[in-house]
């Protein structure tokens, strides 16, 4: 049996669906919170030069990340790496998840791929909130994170098959 891995997700791979179809073995262990960090969408996508979920370290302890904790098999790993691209590097944290600290890889901004002033797109977007919602995260963060503002994507090809997302599976 492969060794398992513990993944922290904050953005769209919250997403069930879509963390099934990057990582078949992946399967939720429940919220988790990231400490000294704050979600921001200004990593740039090099695929389609939107915002995407970045947990920015701030070192400040009242700042938090939330997200969930994913089990995977180590071998699917390169898989997410490589979905996840460039732009992100994986760091090794510690989260706090039922009381207890875990520790889990995520996937941080790199500083080259940071820009100011970036929105999501709006599939995106509702990735990351249905994620959210999903997962059952603090409803005055969910709320937080429904009202960043997002663009809707000019790729409508795209965009209607990144829509499709949000119902597969249910």
């Amino acid at each position: 049996m492969d060794d398992l891995l513990h993944y922290f997700a904050y953005g769209s791979n919250l997403h069930p669906e879509r963390m099934r179809r990057r990582v078949p073995s992946a399967q939720p262990l429940g919220c988790a919170v990231l400490t000294g960090h704050v979600l921001r969408f200004h990593k740039q996508s090099r695929k389609d030069g939107s915002g995407k979920c970045d947990a920015h370290y701030t070192g400040r302890p009242q700042d938090r990340v939330y997200g969930a904790v994913y089990s995977l098999a180590a071998a699917e790993k390169a898989a997410l790496d490589a979905v996840e691209g460039p732009g992100y590097e994986v760091a090794e944290r510690v989260v706090i998840q039922a009381g207890t600290q875990r520790a889990v890889f995520l996937y941080r901004a790199r500083p080259d791929a940071v820009r100011r002033g970036l929105r999501p797109y709006d599939w995106y977007h509702a990735l990351v909130v249905s994620g959210a919602r999903h997962h059952g995260l603090p409803e005055a963060y969910v709320e937080r994170l429904a009202a960043v503002a997002a663009n809707p994507d000019p790729d409508v090809g795209r965009a209607a098959q990144e829509h499709a997302l949000l119902t597969a599976g249910t």
